[in-house]
């Protein structure tokens, strides 16, 4: 057993709560002090004590080189109950299985064939507005890349249930993605409201997923979604995945592909709302390049503005804010002891935000992606969909339905964010806003109006 000393817990906890009251008031403002406090520093919520792993080479032993010593951590496996064994929750055997048979659906190449539809949703979007229109834009950003990811994954097979399925993963959503019942598992079974609705909304998500996971097996598969190629895909020993198995997939790809994308679309429109310049030479780009022409994946190379902004807005608000892990067997970490069961956490929110690597962390500056700055970085000062074996699949999914939304949004219409008030976020299983991002959408202006050059075009 090693010598090396237990890392250090933050000050003031409670007795009972530990830190969890001074958590729960502002998570991200209590992820930053713990990391202002030390390479690793801890917390400890009710029963649970979590340290915060803050330096990019640790984060590469616990996600890369050792990440065989840890596992998910006790607040993400509680997922388990809404989304059973998907690439998500599940570990071990389970989870290498899924991967590769999963992982073909998620080829580069497979996923460019989905950006013309992206495109088209995006572009019936904006023909929709009226000018001077009030709306919520994240609304409106969920509803959008729900028609996306409902047409990738299940074509037409879904259809008006892609509703119900939305709505239901909202619920569960808001239930589990605080972690109180992670932390205190009796409240389940308290007769409750909230638990009533939670076990309707998991059976309608049961119902309509396996209803067209077993109406498309009935058929003989076919088509050309992502659901016809998970059902044709077979392990070295013949077998494909079960109908519960497909169930847990689809609940994990609706979810991460739903909602991670709706969020950055969200904040990007509000951060170029508050950033007129960058707006404008976003703007610049889009119209020399594109013209009349809807955005292709062909484009996107030509539109390295576009790609900025959503790496920026990546880094600011990552819709995936924090990781968790288990360490699985004793070992040491940033010459600190750490006991088998020790719960540590890795929060982009954090990473992104540290001046060594983004001066003037706190403004949104696209221009700092232009110059090589994804290659000249330590491999986890950024990692908006995680790392290691266990990063994102639909990375490159989200990546391209994002520059694509909002390149051919911005062709139509200006959305300018109505209250100057910052963002405000229930950081969750996502990083939520705390209500309506109300915004007013308005025509695009012209291109011989705006005021940035061609030359100033990257």
């Amino acid at each position: 057993m090693s010598s090396a000393p237990l890392p250090p817990l933050a000050p003031g906890a409670l007795p009972l709560a530990g830190h969890f009251v001074a958590y729960r008031a502002d998570p991200l403002a209590f992820l930053m002090s713990l990391a202002a406090r030390g390479r690793l520093v801890g917390m400890r919520l009710g029963p649970i004590e979590a340290f915060l792993v803050r330096e990019p080479d640790d984060i590469e032993r616990v996600l890369v080189t050792e990440h065989r010593r840890f596992w998910k951590d006790r607040m993400t496996r509680g997922l388990g109950r809404i989304l059973g064994d998907g690439l998500l929750t599940s570990e071990g055997d389970i989870w290498l299985r899924h991967r590769r048979l999963l992982a073909p659906a998620f080829h580069r190449e497979r996923i460019a064939t989905y950006g013309s539809d992206m495109a088209l949703a995006a572009e019936h979007f904006a023909l929709a507005r009226e000018p001077g229109e009030v709306r919520d834009l994240h609304a409106d950003m969920m509803r959008l890349t729900l028609e996306i990811v409902g047409k990738a994954l299940f074509d037409s097979d879904v259809g008006p249930r892609a509703a119900d399925v939305a709505r239901a993963l909202d619920a569960v959503v808001d239930r589990f993605g605080t972690g109180l019942i992670t932390l205190f598992p009796w409240i389940e079974r308290l007769p409750l409201p909230d638990n009533h609705r939670t076990r309707e909304a998991i059976a309608t998500l049961d119902d309509v997923l396996l209803g067209v996971v077993r109406a498309r097996r009935a058929r003989g598969g076919g088509g050309s979604d992502l659901l016809s190629m998970l059902l044709a895909a077979e392990d070295d020993a013949g077998r494909g995945l079960s109908d519960r198995e497909m169930r847990d997939e689809l609940m994990t790809l609706f979810l991460a592909g739903h909602e991670t994308t709706a969020l950055a679309l969200s904040y990007a429109f509000v951060l170029l709302s508050k950033n007129p310049d960058a707006e404008a030479r976003l703007r610049a780009e889009i119209n020399t390049v594109l013209g009349d022409a809807l955005p292709t994946t062909e484009h996107l190379a030509r539109l390295p503005f576009v790609r900025a902004t959503i790496l920026e807005t990546l880094r600011l608000y990552p819709p995936a804010w924090a990781i968790g892990r288990e360490a699985i067997e004793e070992t040491s970490l940033a010459g600190y002891r750490i006991p088998k069961g020790t719960q540590l956490w890795i929060s982009q929110w954090v990473n992104h935000r540290d001046a060594r690597y983004f001066p003037e962390p706190e403004r949104f500056l696209p221009e700092r992606w232009l110059g090589g700055l994804e290659r000249a970085l330590p491999r986890f000062a950024y990692y908006p969909f995680g790392g290691g074996p266990r990063i994102c699949i639909g990375n490159q999914f989200s990546l391209l339905e994002a520059s694509l939304v909002l390149a051919t949004i911005l062709r139509r219409v200006r959305v300018r964010v109505l209250e100057q008030r910052p963002l405000a976020f229930v950081p969750m299983i996502t990083l939520r806003p705390t209500g309506p991002i109300v915004v007013a959408y308005e025509p695009a202006p012209k291109p011989d109006l705006l005021r940035v050059p061609v030359s100033a075009v990257p």
